[in-house]
Order: C-alpha cells, then structure tokens, then sequence
C-alpha cells in the first residue's frame, strides 16, 4: 500500500478531533473503518502515530512529524486541485473560487460576474474591514482573488508575490449630515471643517487615517475624530447630526446624509484587484479587471453626486 493523500487527512482528522470515534464522525466514516485504516498506515509507516486512552488519541512524536509534514503537504495538494480546475475554465463545485473583498462598490457586484466568468464554480464571497487582512488571505493562498479599496499615499508598496489591477480611481467625498449648514454648497474646503466632529471607519490597512492627518495639516488644522465606527454604525452618526464623514465617491445614497466634494481633491481612493502572481487566476487577471470595472461603472451610474462632479471634472489618475 502507497501512502495517499486521504491517509493523511485521516491522521489530521483524528489529531484535530482528539479522539478516532470524533474523527470518523466528521469523516462519515464508521469507528471501526477508521481504525483499521489508522492500523494500515502506522504499519506503512513503521510505528504508532497516536497513543490510545480513555482520555483519547495523542500523537507519539512520530506522530508529531507525520503530521508536521501533512500540514504542509496538503494545503499544497488541495490548492493544486482548486487551481487546476480554474485553469480549466471550471470547477466542480467542491473547490469554491474564494473572493475576499473590503467594503466598496465592487465587493457584491463582482461576485455575480465571477459565476458568469466561471461557469460551473462555486464563488464565495468573505468580508473584511481590514485590507491587510485581505491581503494577507491572497498572499498565504486562503483566497484567490481579493477586491480591496484604499487611500493613495505615497511609499506604500504590496508584497513581492501579490499582483494587483487598478479598477478605478475616484476623489473621496465629506459626508455630511442633511442639516449641516455646509450641506447646501455644491463643494466643501476641508478647512471649513476643522471644528467638526468625525467619525472614521474603523478599517485598517487602507491608509484612511495617514491620509487623513496629512490632509488636515496641509489644510492647517487637527481633526476631532471623536468616532472610530464600522461603516454600518458611521453612517448613523452622520444621519442623525452627531458627526462628519469621509466615504467613497460611489456612496450609495443615504437618507440623512449629503456627500460633498472637497476641493482640490485632497484625498484619493483606489479601487484594486489583488491576486497570488504563482496562483491560477493570473491567467485570467485581464478577464476578472473588465469584469470589475463593468460593476465599478454600474456603481457610478447610481451615484448622481459623483455624476455631477466628473461632468466638470477628469476622472482621477493614480
């Protein structure tokens, strides 16, 4: 008997579960099954790879290797398998194409056109506040593809392995609630802003509160951020008048809330594609990109507040 990849997922099972009658119920296989195949690989391998008690199984220190060895193995195997299949055009279901994404305009849109751009796979979509965190996902092979939104700032570099695509790159707009005397100007200055109170998305990693700071020196003032709050709970600070916001130039509409330009433009967000340069989908990074910027474009078209700026305005370059 050749040792295969199933004899080690069964030796992980059991070190996971603690216990072979555990394991074999997550395996949905019977106790005795996973017994006498246990006894076939230790006989393969020479030795015991787990001490059996009432308390349940433990791994022997070759045991210990044996399973060091199958950590690292079968993540390789399995992203061998998911890859080859999307280079296929497909996948049977059971390898999902993962997609993480941060908060923006393309994190549900781009979902729909990955199922049409692969068809037969079975996409899923994870949420992250933290763009780090998504990269880091793409970068380890936790997920294929990552949709990401940022604050430029100069010097910031992805890592060496990471590919990335720029969908599109727009100014960020004030938010502001409906009753602030600013509200009725078509353009805000930041400065005019130095006596509010903020709230920021808590998000990390994207560079919102470097550019921020260094915004608000060149406009001559410190700001209050009195909030750090997730975009749900930011935005019902800002509707109800407890404070002032920065978001997207694609903010979807709120009742409450009035998006304005800042003049000058003093802040620029960019929407990015990340992917894994030695994964399966750089084949296909051109194809994803289109996809994306056909959901960024739809999600201009529903903001009339942006609309209007670029009538008067180029689009941003980053």
């Amino acid at each position: 008997m050749d040792l295969e990849v199933r004899h080690l997922r069964a030796v992980c099972a059991i070190a996971d579960a603690g216990s072979i009658t555990k394991a074999a119920a997550a395996l949905g296989v019977s106790q005795p099954t996973l017994t006498t195949q246990l006894r076939r690989i230790e006989r393969l391998l020479g030795g015991a790879l787990f001490v059996r008690s009432l308390q349940g199984a433990s791994p022997t220190a070759l045991g210990e290797f044996v399973l060091a060895k199958a950590r690292t193995v079968l993540p390789t195997v399995e992203a061998i398998q998911r890859e080859s299949a999307l280079h296929a055009g497909s996948t049977d279901g059971r390898r999902p194409l993962r997609y993480v994404a941060t908060p923006g305009p393309l994190a549900v849109g781009l979902l729909r056109e990955l199922k049409s751009l692969f068809p037969g796979a079975l996409p899923t979509l994870r949420t992250e506040t933290n763009l780090s965190t998504a990269a880091d996902l793409v970068l380890s092979g936790q997920q294929d593809l990552a949709a990401v939104v940022e604050y430029i700032r100069p010097g910031f570099e992805l890592p060496a392995d990471l590919r990335s695509a720029t969908v599109a790159t727009e100014p960020a707009f004030v938010l502001l609630p409906a009753t602030h005397p600013l509200a009725a100007q078509p353009v805000v200055a930041l400065a005019e802003l130095a006596k509010a109170e903020w709230t920021l998305s808590a998000s990390q990693g994207n560079g919102l509160f470097e550019c921020f700071a260094a915004a608000c020196a060149d406009a001559g003032f410190t700001a209050t951020v009195r909030h750090d709050a997730e975009t749900g709970s930011a935005r019902e600070l800002i509707a109800d008048g407890q404070a002032v916001g920065l978001g997207q130039a694609t903010f979807r509409t709120t009742p409450g809330i009035v998006p304005r330009p800042l003049t000058g433009t003093p802040l620029l967000i960019r929407h990015r594609l990340l992917w894994h340069g030695r994964g399966a989908l750089d084949a296909h990074a051109p194809a994803v990109a289109a996809r994306a910027e056909r959901v960024y474009a739809t999600a201009v078209r529903r903001s009339p507040h942006y609309l209007d700026w670029l009538a008067d305005h180029p689009a941003p370059q980053s």
